[in-house]
């Protein structure tokens, strides 16, 4: 048994290995569909050009982890590379109790890592952070800086200065652009280039703050520095433009104002992350190191983990398909069963009779009866119960049990009803099967009881093929009940998906696409060694 269940576990490498590349292939073969529609998106929403700030300092923040469900402090900690105990240090007043709440924040480096900065504030494209974080050392001499396993940081709360000046080049560079680009959107005569004499090295300047002196004014900053009064007084809310200022008041200067070619820069970057940049041999190298070490690329639409959004939904459709499940097996072998020891009787004909409708109705469609049966102005005025369908907390059986049966017991009854029918019919058959054989018929003439005879001699050797049905049922659910989440509103994978199709958001779904596929590959290896425990004689052969 241990030699068999080795070979069958040793085949998940080479199945998997197959998955990620036919994903790879069929990503390849898809994402000028991708960056095409999220262009399109873009320009529906006006996003075409947009009027950029410089922004020339920042308050640094603390570095932290928004948790999600089922994380644990040693999860958070192997993530990011530190311990638990340094974690704590940094969490004093964190409930380590029980579960750590979803949503809550901890604080993982008391401040930024200059390299994160670099990137974040388009200091330096990624791949020449390096230079970034030089830079940002270089514009900030007086502030010190600590070490996060052998990279400096800023500490939160400083004050850090990005950036002095920033020529139109160095502004396109870092967007993935040419300065023509820039310079296209910005004609002359416009708000940005009113003389004609923007160009590729003009300098541009960006916000910063300077401490007014006495006698100072609003009005007078504003034509020291080359400021609109109009943009420096909005910059500066309460503040009058004409009253002498207090010496020692903090000015905030704007930025220039710079119009950038969003659409552009938007293709570029998504071709940069799905990596079509590159050579298409490389492309793979990298598509497989990250999908192997689950470090899949950030959501396009909102910037988060595709992973922690992925496993943010997850815990929702476990819900629903856990229940669905238990449903299925619930009506699909008593009444298989059931029906093959009445076989040819008016309960058999009246069991087939109902798998055969329920496979003919689809189970949205069930789904849609069962909401009129059961809630109020339906069949009866006072209904039988409500459907919770706005409340967060019915959405987890832990967080509401009655809730969570409420929302997830008319769905789950009719996607189970679906997956039970099928499940149902193949039991019967395999089972009026077997107890053609001559061994049942012999421990029938030894004057066993039907239930020892069904039980003991028919049943085991009947549940080799439906276990095969049961792993091919187990992938139907996860698709099927797409429809039903959508329908019930749960914020589940499968709405997820539909979501993220639409909005263009090729790494989440890559990582759903992915998952789906590995969940298949582990059911199908569960089922195979099932065959084993079932049946000894399988593992011999």
């Amino acid at each position: 048994m241990q030699r068999y269940l080795i070979q069958r576990l040793i085949l998940v490498i080479p199945t998997l290995w197959l998955v990620i590349s036919l994903l790879f292939l069929a990503l390849r073969a898809l994402p000028g569909d991708f960056v095409t529609r999220k262009l399109s998106n873009l320009e529906n929403q006006g996003a075409e050009q947009r009027e950029s700030e410089i922004v020339g300092f920042i308050e640094v923040e603390d570095t932290t982890h928004r948790v999600i469900s089922g994380d644990t402090l040693e999860d958070i900690a192997t993530e990011n590379a530190t311990t638990v105990s340094a974690l704590l240090a940094q969490n004093p007043d964190l409930d380590t109790s029980g579960e750590l709440r979803p949503g809550t924040r901890i604080t993982v480096i008391p401040g930024q890592l200059l390299s994160q900065i670099a990137i974040g504030e388009k200091i330096s494209l990624p791949e020449e952070v390096d230079t970034g974080v030089q830079l940002l050392l270089d514009r900030n001499p007086d502030v010190d800086f600590p070490q996060y396993q052998g990279q400096p940081y800023a500490e939160a709360g400083t004050i850090l200065i990005l950036r002095n000046t920033l020529t139109l080049d160095e502004l396109a560079h870092v967007n993935r652009i040419d300065a023509s680009d820039i310079l296209a959107v910005n004609p002359t005569g416009s708000a940005s280039n009113p003389d004609g004499n923007l160009s590729a090295d003009t300098q541009l300047i960006p916000t910063g703050l300077v401490v007014a002196e006495e006698g100072d004014t609003l009005e007078g900053l504003a034509a020291a520095f080359g400021r609109d009064l109009e943009a420096m007084t909005a910059a500066n809310r309460g503040v009058d433009p004409a009253e002498p200022l207090e010496a020692g008041t903090d000015i905030l200067i704007p930025s220039d104002r710079i119009v950038t070619p969003t659409t552009k820069i938007t293709e570029a970057n998504i071709r940069h992350r799905l990596g079509i940049d590159k050579p298409l041999g490389t492309q793979y190298i990298d598509f497989l190191w990250e999908t192997v070490r689950l470090k899949f690329r950030p959501s396009f639409q909102t910037q988060e983990g595709s992973l922690d959004i992925f496993l943010r939904a997850l815990p929702r459709t476990l819900h629903l398909n856990v229940y669905a499940l238990i449903v299925a097996l619930v009506i699909a072998l008593p009444v298989g069963i059931l029906s093959a020891m009445r076989q040819d009787r008016p309960l058999d004909y009246a069991l087939r009779g109902f798998a055969i409708l329920a496979l003919a109705a689809p189970s949205f469609w069930i789904a849609t009866m069962m909401i009129f049966v059961v809630t109020p102005g339906g069949i009866s005025e006072a209904g039988i119960w409500s459907i919770p369908l706005t409340s967060e907390e019915a959405r987890s059986v832990f967080s509401s049990f009655t809730g969570a049966l409420a929302l997830y017991s008319i769905p789950a009854v009719a996607g189970g009803i679906a997956a039970g029918a099928g499940l149902m019919r193949i039991t019967r058959s395999e089972l009026l099967e077997v107890l053609r054989q001559d061994y049942v018929r012999t421990a029938w003439s030894k004057g066993l009881r039907e239930r020892t005879v069904i039980r003991r001699h028919a049943m085991r050797n009947a549940l080799v093929n439906v276990m095969s049905v049961l792993g091919l049922q187990i992938a139907a659910l996860v698709g099927g009940n797409i429809i039903l989440e959508l329908l019930f509103n749960i914020p589940g994978i499968g709405l997820l998906l539909i979501q993220r199709i639409n909005q263009a958001d090729l790494p989440v779904v890559q990582t759903m696409v992915f998952f789906f596929a590995l969940f298949i590959i582990i059911v199908n290896i569960i089922i195979d060694i099932s065959y084993a425990v079932i049946d000894p004689r399988i593992r011999y052969t």
